[in-house]
């Protein structure tokens, strides 16, 4: 079976073996240059099938290589990954802008870089006749506070397999691959996006991966690629802090002052306005169980929820005035 060849650049001897001890025992052929210059001469004398490469080194940087590699017509289609501890988005953006193919950011950890390596690869078709080999089905466990949550996902995606990852949080849950899709969510009685986006909110977790084809109870309820979904979950988690924050505990009640209650057919709200308002009524409920029971997205229902206290239709149980 042909062995997909690696170079590895990097001018650390060290991190030149970490990264042959992690792709060698997942099939790889490895091979090493301490610079970009070494790096060419490699090249040229070898074509590998991928290159892994680091940004800061003496004498020919990673930008100077990936250039040279994209420059050259015998080598501008072989795929390039950048390792960097560089993890702020502007050099990334111009790593990809140059031809990169993907980013791993140290430290990492074995799992996410076999993954990525073989996601690359199969997306490339980089393979000995052109086309991209099967590679087996990989089964990880572990701890987000190792492999965090963002590149956990990612990795998952580009090995381009299909299975579910189980989860252990702030509650049970379960993520549906589809061939490198995520397809469904699954956490505290949620699904889809409000579950997933959820799960991604979570501190810490431990995970075990389960490779194999999602039963067919398993209902494909996310669209769109993985990447732009996790893109927008992420976004999402930056603007539902500031809404969590602004409102009380989830385990504080809510309800509709008696005095608002009257004149809540005469106000112009958005369904999901209404249906809180229904929801919480003047006994009121808590915030969990009108985050969790509403069907948006936690921050589309925290937003709402937010404007309904803003303009007095929601308030703390307890607070209102004492009834006559």
């Amino acid at each position: 079976m042909h062995k997909h060849r690696v170079l590895v650049v990097d001018d650390s001897q060290l991190l030149r073996q970490v990264l042959a001890d992690a792709l060698a025992p997942a099939g790889f052929e490895v091979s090493s240059a301490a610079d970009g210059l070494e790096a060419l001469r490699e090249l040229r004398q070898r074509r590998p099938d991928l290159v892994i490469a680091d940004i800061i080194m003496p004498n020919m940087d990673g930008w100077a290589l990936c250039a040279e590699v994209r420059r050259d017509p015998a080598t501008r289609d072989i795929p390039f990954i950048f390792l960097t501890t560089e993890s702020d988005v502007p050099k990334r953006i111009k790593g990809l802008e140059m031809g990169a193919d993907d980013y791993v950011v140290k430290p990492f950890s074995k799992e996410e870089l076999v993954a990525r390596a073989r996601g690359v690869m199969r997306r490339s078709g980089a393979s000995k006749g052109g086309a991209a080999a099967p590679e087996p089905e990989i089964a990880l466990s572990g701890h987000t506070d190792h492999l965090p949550m963002p590149d956990l996902l990612q990795a998952l995606s580009l090995n381009g397999m299909s299975g579910t990852l189980h989860l252990a949080g702030e509650s049970l849950a379960r993520v549906y691959f589809r061939a490198g899709q995520i397809i469904n969510a699954e956490t505290a009685g949620l699904k889809g996006e409000k579950a997933l986006f959820r799960i991604m909110a979570w501190p810490s977790a431990r995970f075990e991966y389960e490779p194999g084809e999602p039963g067919r109870s398993v209902e494909a309820a996310i669209q769109g690629s993985t990447s732009s979904v996790l893109m927008e979950g992420f976004a999402h988690l930056d603007e539902l802090r500031d809404l969590v924050a602004a409102l009380p505990d989830r385990s504080r009640r809510l309800r509709v002052p008696p005095e608002r209650a009257a004149e809540l057919d005469r106000l112009e709200l958005t369904t999901t306005q209404r249906l809180l308002l229904y929801a919480a009524g003047q006994r009121g409920a808590t915030l969990a169980h009108l985050v969790d029971t509403a069907p948006e997205k936690d921050l589309d229902v925290y937003a709402a929820l937010q404007e309904l206290v803003r303009r007095g239709l929601l308030e703390p149980a307890g607070t209102g005035r004492p009834s006559a």
